[in-house]
């Protein structure tokens, strides 16, 4: 099951947004998903640090960070998750800065076209489902070649599906310590 994450400043475009990712009556048809929804970037970057997420839908102007900034910490936290923008002003400088130093999938304007916001979301479930089986089929190439062991494959493998689970950090005496 794939997970949205909807992230905007105006809890009514969040959920204006939602009610049309669920709505089966518009097409395309999307594959089962969950919604989580933030208002604020901060929580939504907390809690990120979490959970998997496969695609966000990000306002561009927000009061304490702007979607640009927020969607860069996005991709560095989980770099395979599909990135979109969404905005009512066309800030040509934000939108080149989107596109360049964070390679979002899509810039969507409000209001948005759902037929076309749906579809931006079902091309970029499948441009990662391609980046994704490309990178696992590199990977068994590189495990037969002995680049990488089955161990590091395994922890890779781990850290997709659970982001932020092979980054431990051990005290002087071997036991496991805990962000606060």
């Amino acid at each position: 099951m794939y997970r949205f994450l909807l992230v905007d400043d105006e809890i009514n475009v969040s959920k204006a947004l939602r009610r049309l990712l669920l709505n089966t009556a518009i097409v395309p048809q999307l594959p089962e998903f969950t919604v989580v929804i933030h208002e604020s970037p901060e929580q939504a970057l907390f809690w990120a640090a979490e959970h998997k997420v496969d695609v966000v839908i990000s306002d561009y102007r927000m009061p304490v960070m702007d979607g640009v900034t927020f969607l860069a910490r996005i991709k560095e936290a989980q770099p395979d998750t599909a990135l979109l923008l969404l905005s009512a002003n066309a800030d040509l400088e934000g939108v080149t800065r989107a596109i360049n130093d964070v390679g979002i999938f899509r810039f969507l304007t409000k209001p948005w076209n759902d037929n076309q916001l749906k579809g931006a979301v079902a091309d970029a479930l499948k441009s990662q489902a391609l980046l994704l089986e490309n990178r696992r089929l590199a990977d068994e190439v590189r495990l037969q070649r002995g680049v990488i062991s089955k161990q590091e494959l395994a922890l890779k493998q781990l850290e997709e599906t659970s982001p932020g689970i092979t980054r431990v950090r051990w005290s002087e005496d071997g036991g496991v310590l805990l962000e606060p």
